[in-house]
């Protein structure tokens, strides 16, 4: 397939502009926005932690899941669809992501473990690995607990100030995390 002289031209132009923009990004700038991103994947890992453990707890289950395909209630056309992968590829590509599910699952457990004598480590456990139970319309959900909550449950106790405030427990909580990203992510999060 030839590709016109303009469409080249276009090509080089938009090349040029995008390598503008990223050195008018300075390398610390960028550094800030890789640890930013450390930390919210972090805080994303922290959130999803205890379904993956429960995802992964039950390989044969997790393995199951190929078999799995969606309605054929809805029919689809493409014209260039590529072929479906045999079952064995299937099998193999599942078998990888169960691996790297369990081995996620062993990191995070070993970063909470370094972190779990840290004062603060409550936080953590209240805000993103406990769930408090609510009723909405006679239904039972579960939700994340708030800042303001955590403060109110761990005032007076465990070592913790009567007067504890919720930016104290945010204190807690960034420290833990920014810790936490270090284990998990190695360099890019300092």
């Amino acid at each position: 397939m030839a590709v016109s002289e303009e469409v080249r031209e276009t090509i080089a132009a938009a090349i040029d502009e995008a390598f503008k923009r990223m050195n008018g990004v300075s390398w610390l700038e960028r550094q800030k926005a890789m640890k930013e991103d450390t930390f919210k994947n972090t805080e994303k890992i922290l959130y999803c932690y205890n379904i993956l453990k429960e995802h992964v707890a039950d390989e044969e289950a997790y393995l199951a899941m190929i078999g799995k395909r969606r309605s054929g209630s809805v029919v689809r056309h493409s014209r260039n669809r590529p072929e479906r992968p045999d079952s064995g590829q299937l099998l193999e590509d599942r078998i990888a992501s169960y691996q790297r599910s369990r081995n996620d699952v062993e990191r995070i457990g070993k970063a909470l473990k370094k972190i779990e004598g840290r004062k603060g480590y409550e936080v953590i456990q209240m805000r993103y690995l406990q769930r408090k139970k609510v009723t909405e319309d006679w239904k039972q959900a579960e939700e994340v607990y708030t800042f303001e909550e955590i403060a109110d449950i761990l005032s007076g106790q465990q070592g913790y100030s009567d007067s504890l405030n919720e930016k104290t427990v945010r204190n807690y909580k960034n420290a833990l995390v920014y810790e936490m990203s270090v284990l998990l992510f190695g360099s890019d999060a300092i």
